[in-house]
């Protein structure tokens, strides 16, 4: 069930991000997200989200997708 809210999220990203985490071979780390939306030619709002997330591995668009929604929204209670 986890899984599958969490793929819901990526949806809701904005359409940068989601071009982002397309083009990322995962898994991979937080800076490298961060470095493939720089190369991306990111705005600086996507980079600050980004530098957001927890300093990790994420093994999926999903994984990420999550934890951004965390950082937006919140954890549900």
């Amino acid at each position: 069930m986890e899984t599958e809210s969490k793929g819901a999220f990526i949806s809701e990203l904005p359409t940068e991000i989601q071009e982002i985490l397309k083009n990322i071979d995962f898994p991979v780390k937080r800076n490298d997200i961060i470095e493939q939306a720089r190369k991306s030619g990111a705005i600086p709002d996507i980079l600050r989200g980004l530098g957001m997330l927890p300093d990790k591995e994420y093994n999926s668009a999903e994984d990420v997708a999550g934890e951004l929604h965390k950082i937006y929204i919140g954890v549900p209670v």
